[in-house]
Formats: C-alpha cells, sequence, structure tokens
C-alpha cells in the first residue's frame, strides 16, 4: 500500500500577513470613500476590478455619510 503525502500547509509570514490586513483595510477605507473599484485596481498595478470586488463579496459597505 503506497502511503499518500500530507500535504502540509505553507508557513505564513507574520509580516506579510500584516501588510495584507493593512492593505484591505486601506481598500476599505477607499470604498467607503466612494473610490471605483477600477480605479482602486489601477493604483494596484493594473489589477483587475473584480479582484477588488471578491476581496469584500458578501460585505455590504455602506460609503461615509449615508
Amino acid at each position: 500500500m503506497a502511503q499518500g503525502k500530507r500535504k502540509t500547509k505553507p508557513i505564513e509570514d507574520p509580516i506579510q500577513t500584516e501588510l495584507d490586513s493593512i492593505k484591505r483595510l486601506l481598500i476599505l477605507l477607499l470604498l467607503k470613500a466612494g473610490t471605483p473599484q477600477a480605479e482602486i485596481a489601477k493604483a494596484l498595478h493594473d489589477v483587475d476590478p473584480s479582484v477588488v470586488s471578491r476581496m469584500f463579496s458578501g460585505v455590504k459597505i455602506k460609503k461615509f455619510g449615508k
């Protein structure tokens, strides 16, 4: 009987994890301020706007002042 290889979870870099969290918070702030997803995506080195949309899928984001 052949032994299957166990998939191991990649080791996460705590600094990268924190940077990713900061990035998400900044994008959330821009969305709340009314910045279009396309503009945010372009600032992220020509990322497709759908990527920005997926980052907050299922979350209703209320804009400031509403």
